[in-house]
């Protein structure tokens, strides 16, 4: 497996280091444009019926997982996700999945920490970790087209982000198409200004432990094929495999009952 032998390394470089690492040619330039162009396709369709999430030059598609099977792929990459579940543990569930589009002159998303840290008071606690993100690169990031800011080791700080700290220290990441960013999900972030005139497209997960309540409904659009093809991985990110008929409560996998 890809980088399996850097798995120790990079771990140590989210939570101890800089707070995110860059993996390059996870998934070939083809896939990567594949997924680029059907988000912009699906986009298109959704802006007509209204479902699109519109926000001046920047939109967000939801429901991946049901829309397409390159996006199946990606969200249960296994070069990425095992080295997510070295950090959040074996039981991680999907807490979100979507693509973000910057159009042109899409100005600065605005400077956060992930979910859930943000619907949480800070200062938050450094442990356990909460949430780490993937952004996929499903074309090149250039220094003109809304690369993503990060603040290098800002993770380590536990609260919410400073304004004049982040404009300071912040470092503009680029990448080739196929790459993936996995960052800690208290390092601060930003997108940056596409001063391009062509749409930039990202594609967003969201994982944490199987404790904290999912960011997206994964059940909303819910399509019974796509679970019944589904990897035992894919089922186990949606918490599919952890529902039953035959229990009265929402049991947690490797839960205790003796208590």
């Amino acid at each position: 497996m890809q980088f399996s032998n850097q798995i120790p390394h990079l771990v140590k470089e989210i939570v101890e280091g800089q707070g995110y690492v860059v993996l390059p040619d996870l998934v070939t330039p083809t896939e990567a444009k594949t997924a680029r162009d059907l988000v912009l396709q699906l986009a298109s369709q959704e802006r007509q019926t209204g479902e699109l999430v519109i926000q001046q030059a920047k939109e967000r598609l939801y429901g991946l997982i049901y829309k397409g099977e390159i996006f199946r792929k990606l969200v249960q990459h296994p070069t990425v996700l095992s080295l997510i579940k070295a950090i959040l543990g074996e039981d991680l569930i999907l807490g979100g999945f979507s693509a973000h589009i910057l159009h042109p002159q899409a100005e600065r998303m605005g400077v956060h920490v992930d979910y859930p840290y943000w619907a949480m008071r800070s200062p938050y606690f450094l442990y356990p970790i909460l949430e780490i993100q993937v952004i996929w690169l499903v074309e090149d990031f250039t220094e003109e087209n809304g690369a993503p800011l990060f603040a290098p080791g800002s993770q380590k700080l536990a609260t919410k982000p400073n304004l004049q700290q982040f404009e300071q220290t912040s470092q503009k990441i680029t990448g080739k198409a196929g790459s993936a960013i996995i960052s800690h999900g208290l390092c601060w972030h930003d997108t940056s200004v596409n001063s391009t005139d062509t749409s930039r497209v990202s594609i967003l997960g969201n994982y944490t432990p199987q404790y904290i309540h999912p960011l997206e409904n994964h059940f909303f659009a819910y399509q019974a094929e796509v679970i019944e093809q589904a990897s035992p991985e894919l089922k186990q990110l949606l918490r599919h495999s952890w529902r039953s008929s035959q229990n009265q409560i929402f049991a947690m996998k490797n839960f205790c009952h003796e208590l």
